[in-house]
């Protein structure tokens, strides 16, 4: 009887094993790792690059906590799609744990930052109209006439609040309309003061307030659509991670293996017979 418990024993820790995963779950789970690990790798490469923009402009503390988050998203992101990439291929439970509570963690993040940044897009107009609130924009100082003329010259607008007239005589070449605008550019005449001249020029007619207002908008709905998209394929990663552990941890169902306490006759008279003559001899 002992040897029976112990035979059974060693049948039961052999097919009492783990299941292997789905193979079509597998393929698609490391599909859509390798797609997470670039673009980890390319939101790494990005703040990377913006990184060294900022530092050539000398704005690296005012948005060094944006430079940040988007270092550790991007990291979080390739290391725990690579970690889960392994977890996969190898079969290895511990991988695919950390990668789950890894992603789950980087969800809850992307969350949190959607959620900050659509409070933030209904301010953006009052935030503009608060950070551009100037009348005299020639007697501004030299940076703030400098963010001016780039939005200008991005948007083909001229001044703020009430066109060329904020300027006073005195705009910049970015409000100067091409030689040969196009039908959908509007120009007006305005003077413009030369040294001790005053001569003529055509000037774009549009404000720059509300196109500023219009194109904070639209980067903040493509942002907002970027960062759900990412976060949907997190959530998909998270979801499927947990799916590939569950097969793993499911137990495998095996034909049931009957044993016979009564041995059959042949075989047992053979070995009997074999014995009583071991025994005469």
């Amino acid at each position: 009887m002992v040897a029976y418990e112990f035979y059974c024993y060693i049948v039961k820790s052999l097919t009492w094993g783990m299941a292997p995963p789905n193979t079509c779950l597998k393929r698609a789970f490391s599909t859509l790792d390798v797609v997470l690990t670039i673009l980890g790798a390319f939101i790494l490469a990005f703040a990377l690059f913006q990184h060294g923009v900022l530092h050539n402009e000398q704005k690296v503390e005012e948005f060094h906590v944006v430079v940040i988050s988007v270092y550790a998203i991007g990291a979080a992101i390739a290391a725990g799609a690579t970690l889960g990439l392994y977890g996969v291929r190898k079969e290895k439970q511990w991988a695919l744990i950390v990668s789950s509570v890894g992603m789950t963690i980087i969800s809850l993040f992307l969350l949190l930052i959607s959620i900050a940044t659509a409070i933030e897009a209904n301010k953006v107009e009052q935030y503009i109209e608060e950070s551009y609130k100037l009348d005299h924009l020639h007697e501004v100082s030299e940076d703030r006439q400098q963010d001016v003329e780039e939005w200008q010259t991005m948007l083909q607008c001229c001044g703020l609040q009430n066109g060329f007239q904020d300027w006073h005589g005195h705009h910049p070449e970015s409000c100067l309309c091409p030689e040969k605008p196009d039908r959908s550019i509007k120009c007006v005449t305005a003077l413009f003061i030369n040294g001790t001249t005053t001569v003529e020029e055509l000037v774009y007619e549009q404000t720059c307030l509300p196109l500023m207002v219009g194109f904070m908008r639209r980067a903040f709905n493509i942002f907002l659509t970027l960062l759900f998209g990412l976060s949907i394929l997190v959530v998909i990663a998270t979801v499927m991670t947990l799916a590939l552990l569950y097969q793993m941890r499911k137990k495998t169902v095996n034909t049931a293996v009957v044993f016979k306490l009564t041995p059959s006759g042949s075989t047992y008279a053979q070995f009997s017979n074999s014995d009583q003559h071991y025994l005469l001899s």
